[in-house]
């Protein structure tokens, strides 16, 4: 005896004393799950009614009546009060707030993997859906007063008791149907099962009945004696030609029976499961997108700056703002949520739609492409109109053409300028489509197209007086200039010189209106200094209050003036006015008018580049030697400003 006590002392002493993987914590009974079955099981504490008065209460209540996250809490409350280190550790988790305003940001890309963890506030391993719903009624009531990170925690507390299957076979578990309030479901639910049942019986019936007409066949063919159901087991006899007729009958019957079983459980699935399906799906990733917004409000919070304290150096000490680039181009827990929310429901629009968004965001333009192409497809098979779709048709222009796919592109440009359903954003890109076709796919015939209608919209702005700031008035006026140029290339390429020399004229007539307004402001910027000076002369005889308002406001006159000198400057130079100045001399001296031919190329000498002007001074000792001996000279058409002659 004493022996056998020393023994199971030393077996003890190495379990306890080497450190084996046994668990000794006071509350090891609350892990898991709990084996033991000492706590109530969630629909044993609030029953499905209570959850669904509590929700109707919540409908209905006025804004009076008592707080609504107090009420949710009354209903909770009682589970968790049956768990004495997970109450713990819930009050304690309340009153330190694990998510706060200023919460670091690698607390919230973790997420998704806490997410992922099954182990619930009560450190039970169990889907419950009325602990669900409870918890995701605070994290509502909590979005709804912009307290963020509360909604963020409830939401994570809600998903961990989600049970995200929606299986045929989870769709009539005894767990799950325990816990909901909609009778209905209920019944459908065990209905779909019974009929399940059936089938399967069915199929076996079937099976046996076509193993016993091959047993009786096999038997007759052997002439070996079979017992009988109908016969006591002493008396085998022979099997006859009546006992395979009657097996085969019956093969039939059940064969009938089958079909029966098979339509009634088709029945069962489109009316009873499939839509349970389709709703458990919209429901999750609902679920799961909701979160992501949570997650999403967070990051923006402090999405594009990082506070560093500078204590190296005496001179600059402070805070100092970073950019962080990761932060602004990648959303980790934002975009790992998405996708868990798409894996869920692949038809979701709306999820789609997000997901493409923040691909794009992130730079990952043929991935986003995807997805606003599939997006597409969702929106048109839900029959939106062409105006909810109109953003979509551009983003997935914009993405082909940054991965120069220019001819894809084309075709998604022209479908969101017809379902662009603002006049203002339409007229502004029909400029922009007219360009693109024009420069990007050399299709002049569409480009004149596009230019043709913003010339008429800006036509019908200039008669309407639309005001306008000085930059955008200015660049109205560069687009003209590319415009016309643009209707001009078309007539150029069909040799018709008349109509490409009227629309060279145009162009060039709106490049002088820029030209006219820089030397208008020049001139004001010039008298401005000189009563600038007059003013600063008569400060230095005296001064007073007044004469020094008006040295400020006539100082603040000259910065404004400057400032419209650069802008118009740089629309001169961003202009292709030499361009058209260059073919147009051509033409003249097509048409043997070498003295305007001639004009056009001192024009070029005034406002051209480096470039220009050398050809231009080629061109005019070129005209002058032609008009002195009359020999006919080809002009300079072997650069890329003139090209060549009709």
């Amino acid at each position: 005896m004493k022996q056998t006590r020393l023994k199971l002392g030393v077996i003890l002493l190495i379990v306890f004393g080497l450190g084996v993987n046994v668990r000794t914590e006071a509350d090891e009974q609350d892990q898991r799950l709990d084996p033991a079955g000492i706590y109530k099981l969630p629909h044993e504490v609030i029953p499905p009614a209570t959850l669904r008065t509590l929700k109707e209460n919540l409908l209905n209540s006025s804004d009076e009546a008592s707080d609504p996250i107090t009420m949710i809490r009354q209903v909770l409350d009682p589970y968790y009060a049956q768990f004495v280190d997970p109450k713990r550790t819930e009050e304690e988790r309340r009153l330190g707030r694990i998510f706060t305003e200023k919460t670091d940001r690698n607390t919230l890309r973790l997420l998704i993997l806490k997410m992922l963890g099954k182990i619930t506030g009560g450190q039970q391993l169990r889907d419950s859906p009325i602990l669900f719903e409870l918890h995701w009624l605070l994290s509502q009531e909590y979005s709804k007063k912009k307290q963020n990170f509360k909604a963020l925690e409830e939401a994570l507390a809600a998903l961990r008791y989600r049970d995200f299957s929606h299986t045929e076979e989870s769709f009539p578990k005894e767990e799950r149907l325990r816990e909901l309030y909609d009778t209905n479901e209920v019944d459908r639910a065990r209905q779909h099962a019974k009929v399940k049942k059936e089938l399967e019986k069915a199929t076996l019936d079937l099976e046996n009945a076509k193993d016993r007409v091959h047993l009786l066949e096999a038997a007759s063919a052997r002439e070996k004696d079979l017992i009988f159901e109908s016969n006591p087991p002493t008396n085998a006899r022979k099997v006859t030609s009546n006992d395979i007729s009657l097996a085969k009958q019956d093969v039939k019957n059940t064969d009938d029976a089958l079909k029966r079983a098979a339509s009634a459980y088709k029945d069962s699935f489109e009316n009873n499961y499939y839509p349970f399906f389709k709703r458990k799906s919209r429901e999750d990733a609902d679920t799961v997108f909701t979160l992501a917004k949570f997650v999403k409000d967070s990051e923006n919070e402090n999405k594009e700056r990082l506070k560093v304290v500078n204590k190296t150096s005496v001179s600059g000490q402070g805070i100092f703002v970073l950019f962080d680039y990761k932060r602004n181009t990648d959303f980790f827990a934002y975009a790992a949520l998405l996708e868990l929310a798409f894996r869920l429901d692949p038809e979701h629009s709306q999820i789609v739609l997000a997901l493409a968004e923040e691909l794009k965001a992130s730079g990952k333009k043929a991935k986003s492409l995807d997805f606003f192409l599939k997006y597409l497809a969702l929106a048109l098979k839900e029959n939106k109109t062409p105006a909810e779709i109109a953003y979509v048709y551009r983003a997935i222009a914009s993405l082909h053409t940054e991965l120069k796919q220019y001819v894809l592109a084309a075709e998604f440009y022209e479908k969101y300028y017809l379902s662009e359903p603002d006049p203002k954003k339409k007229g502004i890109y029909a400029f922009e489509l007219g360009n693109f076709f024009e420069s990007k796919l050399g299709n002049l015939e569409s480009g004149k197209k596009y230019y043709e209608d913003w010339l008429q919209i800006r036509e019908q702005e200039k008669a309407t007086n639309s005001e306008l700031s000085f930059t955008d008035s200015q660049e109205r006026i560069r687009m003209e200039v590319l415009a016309y140029l643009g209707i001009s290339k078309l007539y150029r390429y069909e040799k018709k010189p008349p109509k490409e020399k009227d629309e060279l004229i145009r162009s060039i007539q709106a490049y002088d209106r820029l030209r006219e307004n820089l030397r208008l402001e020049e001139e004001k910027y010039s008298l401005g200094k000189k009563e600038l000076l007059q003013i600063k002369k008569g400060l230095l005889e005296r001064t007073n209050d007044q004469d020094m308002a008006q040295y400020r406001l006539k100082s603040l006159e000259m910065e404004e003036s400057k400032e419209k000198m650069d802008i118009i400057r740089t629309k001169l130079d961003t202009s292709p006015g030499p361009r058209a100045m260059q073919r147009l001399s051509v033409l003249y001296e097509f048409e043997k008018d070498y003295g305007q031919s001639k004009r056009m190329n001192e024009e070029i000498l005034k406002v051209g580049n480096q470039t220009e002007i050398n050809l231009a001074l080629k061109n005019i000792e070129r005209i002058n030697k032609i008009l002195e001996d009359g020999m006919q000279r080809d002009p300079y058409p072997r650069d890329p400003l003139s090209g060549d002659t009709y």
